[in-house]
């Protein structure tokens, strides 16, 4: 089944952790560059940021990539927001990268990748984007339309505890509504040709 295929009238538990919540997981112990995805929710901005945190002092990273401007509903900087706590946390400022002029997932995406390209950290390398997990299958899905058969070889990381995880969803009706509203837009985007369409189960390669 296709995610083009999942009627957004009916979108059940079930359909949300798939869609969401099957991010694949691969061990890896260095990469080229790891991007962390800004957010106006400073709870899960934060979350993102700890994650990170836990990487850059357990792997080897190469260089960072901070995205994230002012967003519609957000009062702040992301990306500068996430430089201060990166700093404050012993990273060096010289392996740390901004991109703080998107207001939107595909923006991110799309500025972050004139930014690998111009410090030749795309073709062959390994890169690993941070976010709330329920955010992951959008930013896969946009890579995935702009790269498509440039070689790079993409990973993905999540907070192991996070506001709005799979388990936090089934009890919080509010919680849910975000998830579910994160899938329909995924499923409105791939009908309206805005985003690539692929088997409900991720596609990791």
């Amino acid at each position: 089944m296709k995610l083009s295929e999942i009627n957004n009238q009916y979108i059940t538990d079930d359909m949300i952790e798939m869609v969401l919540y099957h991010t694949p997981k691969l061990e890896w112990k260095e990469c080229d560059c790891l991007i962390i995805f800004g957010c106006h929710i400073k709870q899960l901005l934060d979350e993102r940021i700890n994650c990170a945190i836990e990487i850059l002092h357990t792997k080897e990273v190469k260089s960072v990539l901070l995205t994230g401007g002012i967003g519609s509903k957000g009062d702040f900087n992301e990306a500068q927001y996430m430089k201060e706590k990166l700093i404050m946390e012993g990273i060096s400022k010289n392996k740390i990268m901004i991109e703080d002029q998107s207001r939107t997932t595909e923006e991110n995406v799309v500025n972050s990748i004139e930014i690998l390209k111009k410090n030749n950290l795309f073709q062959d390398k390994k890169i690993v984007a941070v976010s709330n997990q329920a955010h992951l299958r959008r930013i896969h899905l946009e890579f995935k339309k702009y790269i498509k058969n440039k070689h790079c070889y993409l990973l993905y990381e999540y907070p192991k505890q996070e506001l709005v995880s799979f388990e936090n969803v089934q009890k919080d009706y509010k919680l849910r509504d975000l998830a579910e509203k994160q899938v329909i837009k995924i499923v409105d985007y791939i009908k309206e040709g805005k985003l690539p369409d692929e088997d409900i189960e991720w596609d990791d390669e």
